[in-house]
């Protein structure tokens, strides 16, 4: 009985861990959405951390990037100060869409090999530099926005007056079918384990 107890709680932590490991998405965005790209973020890393708390608070970071063969970089300012009191002790090996964070700028790579005092902090996927040339033509500078989305966000287009008024249906009825199919296969992996359990 003790075993159908430990499938149980098992059962359980792995439906929260679902939720809560689908609930954000960090993205890398070009005007308003037009290119789009996902990212992640490494937070066993100083400046990953830092990166996710910065956006945990404010959700969106917009920044200005100088547009290199190699790279796509972006000196801090008063609004996105450095990362580190100090420069990053190690250097890194790098390749494309590595995301590496130094003490007084910001990279994004879009080729590989090595940067001093400098650390890996996340990794843009199928990040291409040459679709952003294509966009800004010969400016040597491109505007870009660093997200977090969760459903915790509210929608733009919508004031608060109407969202206390009326709830968003189609978002609770995606929760409710998706707690519907966890539970279903849950239970469903559960009845396997226990009945298994009993054969043996």
């Amino acid at each position: 009985m003790s075993e159908c107890v430990i499938l149980i709680n098992i059962y359980i932590y792995i439906c929260l861990f679902h939720f809560v490991a689908n609930e954000e998405k960090l993205l890398l965005r070009y005007n308003g959405g037009e290119l789009e790209w996902e990212f992640t973020l490494y937070i066993g890393t100083k400046g990953g951390q830092e990166l996710y708390n910065r956006l945990n608070e404010k959700k969106k970071i917009e920044l200005t990037f100088e547009i290199y063969n190699l790279f796509l970089l972006s000196y801090f300012n008063e609004n996105f100060p450095s990362f580190y009191k100090t420069e990053p002790p190690r250097g890194c090996r790098f390749t494309n869409g590595n995301m590496l964070g130094f003490k007084s700028k910001f990279e994004i790579e879009v080729d590989s090999g090595s940067a001093n005092n400098a650390e890996i902090i996340g990794h843009v996927n199928n990040f291409s530099n040459n679709e952003l040339k294509s966009l800004v033509g010969n400016s040597q500078f491109v505007n870009l926005e660093l997200v977090l989305e969760s459903d915790e966000i509210e929608k733009p287009d919508t004031t608060k007056e109407e969202q206390t008024e009326k709830p968003d249906k189609s978002k609770i009825a995606e929760i409710n079918k998706k707690i519907i199919k966890i539970t279903i296969i849950g239970l469903s992996i559960l009845i396997i384990l226990i009945i298994i359990k009993f054969i043996v």
